[in-house]
């Protein structure tokens, strides 16, 4: 039997794109690999977002190029958001790589792979598609399996200066409810109890066609055996407020939301391509805490952005302290191939100022998410368990309703299933508590 390895980069998307062209492997007669050593194809899905995950692929597919010499059978191949960005500037560079396909093609992965074998020539298939494929869901594996995405919607209509989005993933299609929620009973007859929407601009969802996010949150929280729906990511413009109902009234909706706010400068903003400002924003903010009280706020943020001054940065840091995000991903602005940012603005503050900006929002975060932590100690915290934690293997690790982490010790295998725990004490990043009862099984 054929055996295929998948190393993946980046976010949950990408992760999802490496179940989908795994999934589409083991439907035609291939079977995971224990490793790279033991693969007949070897694929690396990849992140354009940053040059930094583009170089490290360069740098892991490049070793094989020593295998590949004395093992001409082996098919190298670079997947996703890379292929679709670099293209043929991949095959140039690493001249010993096989196929190069866009995150579109998973299910033509097989017939490229054979094609590639068989005609000894390298391989480019980038193709945007106008659709969603379907995706058997019986034969992708998962990292858990009580866990699982569905793509929701792809491609972004947005157009920020700054991202590679609309380039590598094409202009937004939504997939029709029907289809979702037929795949989400599917998942919860294999014992998924948690699955999280994916989309580029999920907030967006459905909107040419009369929808909204809110219908198919409603319609996936529905399906019996689902006890946790989440959604990622979501853009301001996008937010309603009927959505932000849906979070309070559905127990199984999760009452957290990841809205990226990039910038507290409405200059900036601007440059940004963001559609909203900062006071815009804050009304949004507002509206999601009137009618979710519970919900919890997470954010990016780019520091260093093309001309950014030092009052367009304290900018972003008082809208920091008014939000008070649960966590914020904080990010140094680096030019990206394609994007309207790299052809209009020039790069023009220093690496020092960057590096600098970007600990000193990251010390606010910190401070912010070590007070709302703290307040969390003595309250009582459904986990679903993830496993085991990496630096404790005698505890476990598992997430609550509003994605906060929190470590535990327990007796026996919790991996999977729901416990109770009240919380103890708490760092920035974690929660640790103590069981209060005994767990409830999936499902």
């Amino acid at each position: 039997m054929k055996k295929f390895w998948v190393e993946t980069f980046g976010c949950q998307m990408n992760k999802l794109d490496s179940e989908q062209f795994s999934g589409e492997l083991m439907l035609h007669g291939y079977s995971q690999a224990t490793g790279q050593d033991d693969a007949d194809v070897i694929l690396f899905n990849t992140c354009s977002v940053r040059e930094h995950a583009e170089q490290r692929v360069y740098s892991r597919a490049g070793i094989l190029k020593r295998r590949k010499a004395t093992d001409p059978g082996l098919v190298i191949g670079i997947l996703g958001c890379m292929a679709q960005q670099e293209r043929e500037k991949i095959l140039d560079r690493l001249p010993h790589v096989d196929l190069v396909a866009g995150p579109d093609q998973y299910k033509n992965l097989p017939a490229l792979i054979d094609e590639a074998r068989e005609s000894g020539e390298a391989i480019l298939a980038t193709r945007h598609t106008a659709f969603i494929p379907k995706f058997d869901r019986l034969a992708a594996p998962r990292e858990n399996p009580w866990q699982a995405y569905i793509l929701a919607m792809k491609g972004c209509d947005e157009m920020c200066s700054y991202c590679v989005v609309p380039r590598t993933r094409g202009r937004e299609v939504s997939k029709p409810i029907p289809e979702i929620v037929e795949e989400a009973h599917v998942l919860a007859g294999q014992g998924v109890v948690e699955i999280t929407l994916l989309g580029q601009n999920i907030t967006a969802y459905g909107e040419k066609e009369g929808k909204e996010l809110a219908d198919l949150v409603e319609a996936v929280a529905a399906v019996p055996g689902i006890r946790r729906v989440r959604f990622v990511t979501s853009h301001p413009h996008h937010a309603t407020r009927r959505l932000f109902r849906t979070m309070r009234d559905l127990p199984n909706v999760m009452p957290q939301i990841h809205m990226p706010a990039q910038s507290g400068s409405d200059r900036i903003l601007a440059l940004m391509k963001r559609t909203y400002t900062n006071a815009e924003y804050l009304d949004i903010i507002a509206m999601a805490r009137e009618e979710c009280p519970e919900i919890e706020l997470a954010s990016d943020f780019i520091v260093g952005f093309p001309t950014e001054t030092e009052d367009d940065f304290q900018a972003t840091l008082k809208l920091a302290e008014q939000v008070r995000f649960g966590y914020a991903f904080i990010f140094q602005y680096s030019p990206r191939p394609g994007t309207t940012g790299m052809r209009d603005l020039v790069d023009d503050v220093p690496a020092e100022v960057k590096l600098r900006r970007n600990h000193e929002l990251l010390a606010l975060q910190e401070r912010i998410q070590l007070e709302k932590n703290v307040a969390r100690v003595g309250a009582t915290v459904e986990v679903l368990v993830e496993g085991r934690s990496e630096r404790n293997k005698a505890k476990w690790t598992g997430r609550g309703p509003d994605n906060r982490i929190v470590v535990f010790e327990g007796d026996g295998e919790l991996a999977g299933k729901f416990v109770e725990t009240k919380i103890a004490r708490a760092t920035a990043l974690t929660l640790y508590g103590d069981p209060l009862r005994q767990p409830a099984a999936v499902g």
